[in-house]
């Protein structure tokens, strides 16, 4: 986004309708930018604080849709509400953050605001909010049922013991699931690794790679 003061006509392509009227005068009052960037494999969001010469920047990724962009934003903006009463002295994901997510998103579980899916896991995550919304996979879950088609695979889609892959060339054995999360034994350094079922990989073949598996 620019320097200049956010309007609602500049968010509003980016959140579900209606909420922008909602978001705009916190970032007005705060004083904090908002940057709408590029895709970032490593994080959805980002809060910094700034300098003395600079105000303080939320950054949310593009190419989320309106729900999964509402709700990281809404966690930068508790960021973003800590840092400037507390400054450095308390915990990025304490006590303090999750009041100020809590308050901050209720109003947005007001009736006919969202859908009553993201609505559920939404209420249902902000009980005790993790320092990410991907590791709750109920949420998580939900929120992809908003994104566009896209032709992927998630590790829970495989068959046990179903070999795949990672982008970076890594390759895994599924094993059991853990409470939450797949146990999977990396094929290349024979390591565990424990894997979230809405991770997106490859499925592997290892009679066109040649690889012995």
């Amino acid at each position: 986004m620019s320097r200049n003061k956010l309007t609602g006509d500049s968010l509003s392509a980016c959140l579900p309708a209606g909420c922008s009227p909602m978001v705009v005068p916190w970032f007005n009052q705060h004083h904090v930018m908002l940057w709408i960037t590029r895709t970032r494999r490593s994080k959805l969001g980002d809060f910094r604080s700034g300098s003395p010469s600079r105000p303080p920047v939320i950054s949310v990724n593009h190419s989320l849709n309106p729900y999964s962009f509402l709700i990281t934003l809404l966690h930068e903006m508790a960021h973003a509400e800590v840092f400037l009463k507390y400054k450095r002295h308390v915990q990025p994901h304490g006590v303090q953050w999750k009041d100020a997510y809590r308050r901050l998103s209720l109003p947005f579980l007001a009736h006919g605001i969202l859908p009553d899916d993201i609505r559920g896991a939404f209420g249902n995550y902000l009980i005790n909010p993790a320092a990410s919304s991907t590791s709750d996979v109920n949420l998580a879950a939900v929120l992809r049922r908003y994104d566009p088609p896209r032709d992927v695979t998630l590790i829970s889609e495989l068959p046990e013991a179903a070999v795949f892959a990672l982008p970076d060339g890594r390759v895994f054995r599924k094993g059991d699931k853990l409470r939450k999360r797949y146990k999977c034994e990396c094929l290349n350094n024979k390591r565990i690794y424990l894997f979230s079922p809405l991770a997106e990989i490859i499925p592997f073949n290892p009679e066109q790679s040649g690889t012995i598996v």
